[in-house]
This record gives C-alpha cells, sequence and structure tokens, in this order.
C-alpha cells in the first residue's frame, strides 16, 4: 500500500509540480471540487440535459481547479525546467480542445450563435496566444495577463455560452497567465534544476 502511495503522491507531483505545499495541494483540490459542483449545478438550472451537466462538471474540475494550480509557483518552476521549452508549452495548449466541448454542449439551446465559430475564435486566440507569449519570454509576464484579458474580452464580445458562462473566466487564466507565462512570477523564481525520484 505504500508503494501505491509513493506511485500516486510521484504521479501528482509531476502533474502540479513537486514543490506544491500541502496548501498548495489543498487548495487546488478544493477548487477542483467546488468547480465541478458549481458548474453541474449551474448547467442543470439553465436546462442541460444531465450528460451535459456532468461534462461541464468535469472541465470545470480542469479548469478552476487548473487555474489555481498553474498559476502557483510550484507548478510554474516545474513546467519551466530545464526540457520543458516551447513545443512543450504549445502541445499543452492544444491538448485543451475545452472550447469545442462547449460549443458542442451550447447547440442545445435556442438561439446561440454556431457552437463551432465559438469554439474556433476561443481555441484558436488561446493557441496563437501561446505561441506569442513564447516567442517573446521577456514579455511573457505582460503578455500573459494580457492576452488573458484580451481572451475575457473575446468572450464578451461572441457572447458568452449559456451553458458555462463561466467558462473564458478559468481557460484563459490557467492557460495564458499560468502555464504560458507564470505572469505570477519573476525570473529569479524560476531558476532551478529539479531533481525528479525515479
Amino acid at each position: 500500500m505504500s508503494e501505491l502511495f509513493r506511485s500516486i503522491k510521484r504521479a501528482w507531483g509531476n502533474f502540479v509540480g513537486p514543490e506544491a505545499t500541502r496548501v498548495d495541494n489543498c487548495i487546488a483540490i478544493g477548487s477542483a471540487v467546488i468547480g465541478l459542483i458549481g458548474a453541474g449545478l449551474r448547467a442543470k438550472r439553465r436546462g442541460a440535459n444531465g450528460k451535459i451537466a456532468m461534462i461541464m462538471a468535469v472541465m470545470a474540475a480542469d479548469l478552476v481547479g487548473g487555474t489555481y494550480v498553474n498559476n502557483t509557483r510550484a507548478c510554474v518552476r516545474w513546467y519551466e525546467r530545464a526540457g520543458q521549452g516551447t513545443m512543450e508549452h504549445l502541445t499543452f495548449a492544444a491538448l485543451h480542445v475545452h472550447p469545442g466541448v462547449v460549443g458542442w454542449a451550447d447547440r442545445s439551446f435556442r438561439g446561440v450563435r454556431p457552437g463551432v465559430v465559438w469554439a474556433a475564435a476561443h481555441y484558436s486566440y488561446m493557441v496563437l496566444s501561446t505561441a506569442a507569449i513564447r516567442s517573446c519570454p521577456s514579455q511573457r509576464r505582460v503578455l500573459g495577463v494580457a492576452l488573458a484579458a484580451g481572451g475575457l474580452c473575446l468572450d464578451g464580445s461572441l457572447g458568452r455560452s449559456p451553458v458555462a458562462p463561466w467558462f473564458a473566466w478559468t481557460y484563459y487564466p490557467k492557460l495564458l497567465m499560468g502555464h504560458a507565462a507564470g505572469s505570477l512570477w519573476p525570473n529569479e523564481n524560476l531558476q532551478v534544476r529539479f531533481r525528479v525520484d525515479a
């Protein structure tokens, strides 16, 4: 059992950063649970069926928890360690196809703009913004905040999702302020070499 616990602890550390504190871990898990429950209930109140509500709940757990985690010092240091470059950051961003899921869920609401246009605009903006941040490392902190704010403006101009109105407020801070830019942390905080336990 202790070997299983060590394996889980190691996997968690490789996900959120091995320097994450107990407080970091508690807030990360707590915020994910709040996102899970809150988004599921909100989707149901807005008229979503059980399947859509469950999908929104799981996605919110990832995005709400990730918004906190990806902006912690431990996580930023981990994903800025040696061997983590532009390609790794772009791959991480590209895997976040959440706008497509929200666009699909929104199609059940009458009068909602085509979900594919909404989803493509959000996804393209996020990937291009990630590329811009990673190509200008000396400006990463300013770009992270500015481009995350731009994502919120984009969401306002496109119209917020009926089933997930919280979407942009978690998607952009997680991916642009946090993972792509580490906006909250000066460069001195990121100069580190990690030893990963086998």
